[in-house]
């Protein structure tokens, strides 16, 4: 991420103070914009699921591999 200062503030504020010191250049955005594209059509179909398998699931997981 490229930014371009603003302007400085001399006492620690909120964030959103914050965000008015600061714009991110043009060139920034697009260039994020196009990685976090090609992050996404570069995933993985299926992956990981969203919660740990139960207890008769993990039977079946160590009976799968051999433990």
């Amino acid at each position: 991420m490229t930014v371009a200062v603003l302007a400085v503030s001399d006492k620690r504020g909120s964030a959103t103070i914050a965000q008015t010191l600061y714009a991110e250049t043009e060139q920034s955005i697009t260039d994020r914009e196009r990685l976090q594209a090609l992050r996404k059509l570069s995933a993985a179909p299926g992956g990981f699921s969203d919660h740990k398998p139960d207890k008769h699931q993990r039977r079946k997981i160590i009976r799968f591999i051999g433990k």
